[in-house]
């Protein structure tokens, strides 16, 4: 075999490729090469909520109504946008947070966060307690300190179901977040009936 022939196509990193691609034809108004473009561009993380709140201004209202582990409502906190770091773990998330009830009217979202976007990890901040799922109080100071200083776009928070796994708290008032694409990826989204069984 010639070892200077270029490698195959097929061999090569699809994102990368797809970028590449995207870039020889700048200025595209294909709106599929532009989604593609943003996928391999940035991060992407999901979320699954009210079919009621489809849009990116939509998606802090929950945080408005009930505090969670990382932030507390208005006016002692401000909004923020959970998210999780797979489509599992979203499930995993939702399942814990809705006592068992199998909730209607869901909608799965990826969140393609903007490429160069500023994202902080809890545990590179402070030193969490092995405590900590147990001490929501602490765990809400955390992100409201973290979200007064409006330094960054997201926030790593390790899952309390699986604490292994990673969420990421949005800050709605940082300039990034309007870049923030959002995809309903399934409307409505039906999880595994062996989940509620």
């Amino acid at each position: 075999m010639d070892g200077d022939a270029p490698p195959s196509p097929g061999r090569q990193d699809t994102c990368r490729v797809r970028h590449q691609r995207i870039r020889w034809r700048e200025g595209s108004l294909d709106a599929q090469r532009d989604r593609a473009r943003r996928r391999c561009l940035s991060l992407s993380v999901w979320r699954i909520g009210t079919t009621k709140a489809l849009r990116l201004e939509q998606l802090d209202l929950g945080s408005t109504l009930a505090p969670g582990r990382w932030h507390q409502t208005p006016p002692a906190g401000r909004p923020v946008v959970y998210a999780g770091g797979s489509r599992a773990l979203c499930q995993l998330e939702k399942r814990v947070h809705c006592n068992g009830i199998r909730p209607l009217n869901q909608a799965l979202l990826r969140l393609d966060l903007p490429d160069g976007a500023i994202l902080e990890d809890v545990r590179a901040l402070t030193d969490l307690p092995s405590n900590w799922i147990d001490r929501e109080s602490l765990t809400q100071s955390i992100g409201i300190a973290w979200r007064r200083t409006n330094h960054a776009l997201g926030l790593w928070v390790p899952s309390a179901v699986e604490p292994g796994e990673n969420n990421i708290v949005l800050n709605p008032d940082h300039p990034s977040f309007a870049s923030i694409a959002v995809t309903v990826e399934r409307n409505p989204f039906t999880f595994d009936d062996r989940m509620f069984s």
